[in-house]
C-alpha cells in the first residue's frame, strides 16, 4: 500500500512541479513510511510514498516501462500478478523487477483500457503515457483503494487523499452542499462526490483518461454483472456450501502473498473468525491476530475474540481503549481526510495501531455482511414488506406514537433504538426505507442544518438509481447490490483504508475476492438470509470449525460508546465546537444546540447525530482550514 499523487498540465511548469510533488508526498507520508519517490518531465509529474510489501528492493516508484514512455504511481496489491506476468512474457514483454507494479505497466502497454478488468486485487493507479501525452487512472472493482482527482483548464491532478489535492492551485476548498447533505443524512459522502466541490472520486470499477484537457470515463465492471439468480439451482445446498468454502479458502490463500509479516484482525465475530480459521490452516500457529475493546462493559467484546483465538490457536494480542479520547480525536480527524460519521473508526484505527507493532499486512472480515446479508437492516427490509401493508392509521396513531415513548438505552445499538428507527422508516417506499435504516438526519433536518434549497435529497437520489439498475431481481439481491455500491464502498472500505494507512498498515479483504464475490452473488437468497438467520452459507461452512458461541452470535458491530463519551470526556469539546460559528459549513446552530441540550439532559439520545456533527466540525478545523491554508501558502500557482 502506498500514497500516490500526480499532476499533468498542457503547458510545462517544470520548476513548480517539483515543489508540488514533494509537498503532496510529504502530506501522505503516513501511507508510505518506507520511502519517497518523485518523477517529472515537462508536462507531467508523479509522487509516491511507499509501504513496501512485495519486491521490497526492486519495487520502487514511480516506475518506468518501455524506456521512458510509461510511468506509473500505484497503490495496492495485485494478487494474480504472477499469472499475468507469465501471460505477458509469452506475448513478448520483459521484466526487470519481481513487482506487481511492473506487471500493471506491461498490462496497460498490451491491453490499454482493458487492463484493469484483468487485474485481481485492490488497486488505484495513474499511468502517464509520455508518447501519447495521455494520463490513465483506474480504481479496483469494489473501491477498496481510494482515488480522487481535480481538474481545470489545461490540467488534472489525482491522489490517494484529499489533503494532497487541496494544495494544488486551482482547487478550491469550497464545501459541496450536496456532499454535506449526503454526509449529514448517511454519515459519509456517496459515489463520485466528495465533501469538497472541486474534488471527485474515480468510482469503483471505473477508469478515467485525460488527454490535452479532455476527460473520458468508463466502467470496466459493476456488481450487477455478477447477478444471476438461476445459477446453482440444480446443485444441492451442501454442494454450494462446499464450493463457497473452497473459494473462501483460495481467496485467503491468494491474499497471504507478501514479503513481510502478515496477520489478521480478530473481533470474535463470524466473519473475522472464518478468515482466521483459513489463515491458521494455511500458515500454522504463528499467525498473529489482533483485537480492541472498551472500558464500557456493554461495548467490550474481547472475550469473544479471546475465545476464538484460543480455539484456533493464534498468537493473539488485544488492548482496551483507555482515556484521552479528546486529544486523540484531533489527530484522527485530519488522518481521515474526509469527515466520516462511522463510530467504528476509533476502534478500527486503534486496532490498526496495535497490529502495526508486529506486522505490515492484515486480513480482515470486511465485506461479508454486504455479500451475505449480515446486517439487521436486511431483516428490517424483510419485515418492512409486511409492515407496509398495515393500515396507515395503525402506523400513524398507534405504532408510531408508541415507538416514540420507548426510552433510550445506554447499551450499544439497542433494540429500543432499532425499533424506533424501523417504525420511523417502515411506511416509506422500499428504497427510501432501506436507505433510512442507517440514516442520521432526516430530510427536514438536513435542509435546516444547511439552510438548503436543494430540490431533492442527493443521497437518496443516488440510492434510487442503483435500485433501478437491478429492479428485476429479488428484493434482497437489490439491497445487497445497493449496499456494495454505497455503504461498503463509501463508508466501510473508506474507514478501513484510512484507519490502516494512517499507521502504514495494509488491510486485505478476502470476502471481496472477485471470484468469491461473483459466486456468492449468484447463490440462492436462502443461503444468505434464511428466515432471521443471516450469512447462512458461511455459518454452515464453519460448523465444527468455530465455537458455537461464535457461530450463533448476533451481528454486533464495532461501534464506540459515543453517547457516553459526549456526556463525559468529550463534553468540553462538544461545548466548544457546537457553539462556534462555522464559516464554511454555516450550520444551523439553534438546532445543534437543541440536540446537544437534550442529549446532555437525558431527554433524548442523539449520540450518533452529534458524533457525526462533531467529526464534521473537527474536519473543518483540522483539514479544511489548517491543511488547506498551509498547503496553498507553500505552493506557487500553476
Amino acid at each position: 500500500m502506498c500514497g500516490i499523487f500526480g499532476l499533468v498540465t498542457v503547458a510545462g511548469h517544470r520548476d513548480d512541479m517539483e515543489i508540488t510533488l514533494r509537498r503532496a508526498a510529504r502530506s501522505m507520508a503516513h501511507r508510505g513510511p518506507d520511502g519517497e519517490g518523485i518523477w517529472w518531465d515537462d508536462k507531467a509529474g508523479l509522487a509516491h510514498r511507499r509501504l513496501s510489501i512485495i519486491d521490497v528492493e526492486g519495487g520502487r516508484q514511480p516506475m518506468a516501462f518501455l524506456g521512458d514512455r510509461f510511468h506509473i504511481c500505484f497503490n495496492g496489491e495485485i494478487y494474480n500478478f504472477r499469472d499475468l506476468r507469465r501471460e505477458l512474457e509469452a506475448l513478448g514483454h520483459h521484466f526487470r523487477t519481481r513487482s506487481d507494479t511492473e506487471v500493471i505497466l506491461a498490462a496497460y502497454a498490451q491491453w490499454g483500457r482493458e487492463a484493469p478488468s484483468r487485474l485481481r486485487g485492490i488497486f488505484a493507479f495513474g499511468i502517464w503515457d509520455g508518447e501519447e501525452r495521455r494520463l490513465f487512472l483506474a480504481r479496483d472493482h469494489f473501491g477498496v483503494k481510494p482515488l480522487l482527482f481535480a481538474s481545470g483548464e489545461g490540467w488534472i491532478a489525482f491522489s490517494s487523499e484529499l489533503k494532497a489535492l487541496l494544495g494544488v492551485a486551482g482547487v478550491s476548498t469550497r464545501v459541496s452542499r450536496e456532499g454535506a447533505w449526503e454526509y449529514l443524512a448517511a454519515g459519509y459522502v456517496l459515489g463520485s462526490r466528495t465533501i469538497v466541490a472541486d474534488v471527485e472520486k474515480v468510482p469503483a470499477g471505473s477508469w478515467l483518461e485525460w488527454r490535452d484537457g479532455n476527460l473520458t470515463t468508463g466502467e470496466y465492471w459493476d456488481p450487477a454483472e455478477a447477478l444471476d439468480e438461476g445459477h446453482g439451482s440444480e446443485a444441492s445446498e451442501q454442494a454450494l456450501v462446499d464450493e463457497y468454502d473452497e473459494k473462501l479458502r483460495r481467496a485467503v490463500e491468494s491474499q497471504l502473498i507478501a514479503d513481510v509479516p502478515v496477520g489478521a484482525f480478530l473481533s470474535g465475530g463470524l466473519d473475522s473468525s472464518s478468515v482466521v480459521y483459513h489463515v491458521r490452516r494455511l500458515i500454522g500457529p504463528s499467525v498473529k491476530t489482533f483485537s480492541m475493546g472498551f472500558e464500557e462493559a456493554s461495548y467490550n467484546e474481547l472475550r469473544y475474540a479471546r475465545r476464538a483465538a484460543d480455539w484456533l490457536g493464534t498468537d493473539h494480542r488485544s488492548r482496551i481503549a483507555g482515556r484521552g479520547i479528546e486529544d486523540y480525536l484531533h489527530s484522527l480527524a485530519s488522518l481521515f481526510d474526509e469527515p466520516l460519521g462511522d463510530t467504528s473508526l476509533v476502534p478500527t484505527h486503534l486496532v490498526a495501531t496495535l497490529a502495526r507493532e508486529d506486522v505490515k499486512v492484515v486480513l480482515s472480515g470486511d465485506g461479508a455482511d454486504e455479500c451475505l446479508a449480515g446486517y439487521d437492516t436486511y431483516i428490517a427490509d424483510r419485515l418492512q414488506r409486511l409492515y407496509s401493508r398495515l393500515p396507515a392509521f395503525l402506523h400513524d396513531h398507534v405504532l408510531g406514537p408508541v415507538s416514540l415513548l420507548i426510552p433510550p438505552s445506554r447499551r450499544k445499538v439497542s433494540l429500543n433504538y432499532k425499533l424506533r428507527q424501523f417504525v420511523s422508516q417502515a411506511r416509506k417506499p422500499f428504497a427510501e426505507a432501506h436507505f433510512g435504516w442507517r440514516g442520521l438526519f432526516d430530510e427536514e433536518q438536513c435542509r435546516r442544518l444547511l439552510h438548503s434549497d436543494l430540490p431533492c435529497n442527493p443521497g437518496l437520489d443516488a440510492v434510487q438509481r442503483h435500485f433501478a439498475r437491478v429492479a428485476k431481481h429479488h428484493w434482497l439481491v437489490q439491497c445487497l447490490y445497493v449496499d456494495v455500491k454505497t455503504w461498503l464502498a463509501d463508508d466501510i472500505l473508506t474507514k478501513v483504508d484510512r484507519a490502516t494507512m494512517a499507521v502504514g498498515l495494509e488491510a486485505r479483504v478476502p470476502f471481496l475476492d472477485l471470484d468469491l464475490y461473483e459466486f456468492t452473488a449468484r447463490l440462492p437468497t436462502g443461503l444468505k438470509l434464511r428466515g432471521l438467520t443471516r450469512k447462512a452459507v458461511l455459518r454452515r461452512a464453519m460448523q465444527g470449525r468455530l465455537p458455537k458461541e461464535i457461530l450463533l452470535r448476533r451481528k454486533s458491530g464495532f461501534n464506540s460508546p459515543v453517547s457516553d463519551w459526549l456526556r463525559g470526556p468529550l463534553r468540553a469539546m462538544g461545548e466548544e465546537l457546537f457553539k462556534c460559528q462555522s464559516s464554511d459549513l454555516d450550520l444551523d446552530r439553534p438546532l445543534i444546540r437543541k440536540l446537544w441540550s437534550d442529549h446532555l439532559s437525558g431527554a433524548g439520545d442523539h449520540g450518533f447525530k452529534l458524533w457525526a456533527l462533531l467529526m464534521l466540525l473537527l474536519w473543518e478545523r483540522e483539514v479544511l482550514h489548517r491543511v488547506a491554508i498551509d498547503a496553498h501558502s507553500a505552493v506557487p500557482a500553476l
